[in-house]
């Protein structure tokens, strides 16, 4: 008897052991890992008692073989498993791992099943020779034990069938749970303590169910949050942060589908953002009337979160437009932004089931985080519009210097042709009058040849009246160092894309022939991939830090404002190369963006 409850130890310590290591899988607790490290200590001892304890060779042969073939399981799965799930390396989740844990252990109970059939078989021999020895004696005795054993079977069997069974069910279902399998559950047919064991765990098994159900739903908002906030924090373009935001919410809500919408001042709404699976096909830029019955339309009514079931039967335009497109029923949520009714987030399914009875609420949730992104990205494009006003308004201040500048060229021009005029005509016998007067021209001349050089720098007149590459080659034409230039210009571009070019380059080459000492300087100038690329290079002795320089910092805060790129490469010694970016589309003066960007702010 010792024997076998000794091989019914150790089979409990297998199973445990395979149990400890399941929960560590999940949960990466380290307790369960020092109580896995415990049990395999237990098992040790276990198995050297058991082949202490063996009687026959058979026995002895097979306690080794169980110790043997434990150790393995130790040695070469359990432990690199372990190891695997204390690096959070997937494989130690994978089914293939599974499986081979589960025949592992299934091939260890099969040893000791056999090793304490062996032990019962040993048992039963012995009996038999002890009942036949007995039926030689005294065969009313032998009659007796004959009924006692009798008696004792009936007893092992009923114990068998409502303890031990339910006992082994609610093992098996504890080991499903700490593999993940949380839909396993154990039949409630025991009576007395073991039924309310088998009750408990399945009360159990639901509450850890729900748990984990709850923790998914958790990360995967924690997960949309965090993709959300690091596409905002880069500075993504908007269209970009709501189809991301969209496809979040696809996996949240496990809708079919998901949408985005801006309502407009005219009774419209825009899809500006979508995900789209199998069956729906709602492209960015869709823009609808709000008439008849709609997700959409009634979250703009109420401005609260809104659902429907069934499109079949509703009328208007929306309702239409997605039965074309396969949807069969929505929830939507308000988006609000400053406290303003912006627009609508929208989950679709393209079957007749529905979607979860919470979803108004998790959509609501999502809203509330969609609705930062927005406001965050209007606030950006509001800045970079704002930064474009300024360069605008400042061009046009130049603009208007220059003419003023030019007037007032002009009225010298006259009274210099007028003082020129009264010189000639003093008599003669005025010499020394006729000597003062004739020196006013030549100081009027002087004046406007320092005024046309100041109206260049503030702003040139050809730049305005023939465009940058005449421009150019006056610039280059004047400057102190040879230029060898290469433009390639078909079309007059943008005016501020026009100034801000016409400035770098004279900035540039205006420090090659001040500071850099440069014999030779080359300007290129292209279009391409709707940019102007703009490139300076001298030859002269480099070290050009634009940290250092007021006239760099400030060509630098221009580019900025037209969304552009600006870099300088200077080495010590080999010359100075300006490199300029500036994209064709500028920010429109209304504090939204042009083009395409101008349905996201």
């Amino acid at each position: 008897m010792e024997l076998l409850a000794t091989e019914a130890e150790a089979e409990q310590q297998v199973l445990d052991l395979d149990r400890t290591e399941r929960g560590f899988i999940v949960t990466r607790d380290p307790r369960l890992l020092e109580t896995w490290h415990q049990r395999h200590a237990e098992l040790t001892r276990t198995n050297t008692r058991l082949q202490r304890l063996a009687r026959t060779p058979d026995q002895v042969r097979q306690a080794q073989e169980i110790t043997q073939d434990s150790e393995s399981y130790i040695r070469d799965h359990a432990t690199p498993v372990l190891q695997a799930a204390e690096r959070g390396d997937p494989a130690a989740h994978s089914t293939a791992t599974l499986q081979q844990d589960e025949r592992r252990i299934a091939e260890l109970q099969a040893e000791l099943d056999r090793f304490a059939t062996s032990e019962r078989q040993f048992a039963a021999d012995r009996d038999q020779h002890a009942r036949t020895t007995a039926r030689q004696a005294v065969t009313a005795v032998v009659g007796g034990m004959a009924g006692a054993i009798l008696v004792g079977c009936v007893v092992v069997g009923y114990t068998a069938r409502v303890i031990v069974r339910p006992v082994r069910r609610a093992a098996a279902m504890a080991g499903h749970l700490a593999r993940g399998d949380l839909d396993q559950r154990v039949p409630e047919t025991g009576t007395g303590e073991v039924g309310d064991l088998t009750r408990s765990f399945n009360v159990m098994g639901d509450s850890v169910q729900r748990r984990v159900e709850k923790l998914v739903r958790a990360a995967r908002k924690q997960a949309a949050v965090r993709r959300i906030a690091t596409r905002v924090a880069r500075g993504a373009a908007p269209a970009a942060v709501l189809d991301a935001a969209a496809a979040d919410l696809q996996r949240l809500i496990g809708s079919d589908g998901a949408h985005v919408v801006r309502y407009e001042s005219d009774g419209t709404a825009t899809f500006v953002g979508a995900w789209r699976s199998a069956g729906i096909d709602i492209p960015a830029g869709t823009r609808l009337p709000l008439d008849g019955h709609s997700v959409t339309a009634t979250v703009l009514k109420t401005g609260r979160p809104a659902r429907m079931d069934s499109y079949a039967d509703a009328p208007g335009a929306i309702a239409a437009y997605l039965r074309r497109h396969h949807v069969r029923g929505a929830v939507g949520a308000p988006i609000l932004v400053e406290g303003h009714l912006w627009g609508a987030v929208n989950a679709t399914v393209t079957s007749t089931r529905s979607l979860a009875p919470d979803a108004e609420a998790r959509l609501a949730e999502f809203a509330d985080l969609l609705a930062t992104a927005i406001a965050n990205t209007r606030a950006r494009c509001d800045l970079a519009a704002s930064r474009f006003r300024v360069v605008v308004a400042a061009d046009q201040a130049r603009r208007q210097i220059e003419r003023n500048l030019h007037h007032g060229i002009q009225q010298l021009i006259a009274i210099t042709i007028q003082s020129g005029g009264a010189v000639s005509s003093v008599p003669p016998e005025l010499q020394e009058l006729r000597r003062h007067l004739s020196a006013v021209p030549d100081g009027l001349n002087g004046v406007l040849d320092d005024l046309r050089e100041i109206s260049r720098d503030i702003h040139p007149m050809i730049l305005s009246d023939r465009g940058l590459q005449p421009a150019l080659k006056a610039l280059a034409r004047r400057s102190g160092v040879p230029v060898e230039l290469d433009v390639h210009l078909d079309r007059r571009l943008p005016e501020p894309i026009e100034m801000a070019a016409y400035h770098i380059a004279a900035e540039a080459l205006a420090n090659a022939d001040r500071h850099a000492r440069a014999s030779h300087a080359r300007l290129d100038v292209t279009v391409r991939d709707d940019k102007l690329h703009l490139t300076v290079h001298d030859d002269g002795v480099g070290g050009a830090d634009p940290a250092r320089g007021a006239g760099l910092r400030g060509l630098a805060d221009r580019v900025d404002a037209l969304e552009g790129s600006i870099t300088i490469d200077s080495p010590r010694g080999q010359g100075t190369t300006l490199r300029a970016e500036l994209p064709l589309e500028l920010p429109a003066s209304d504090s939204t963006w042009g083009g395409d960007r101008r349905a996201y702010c």
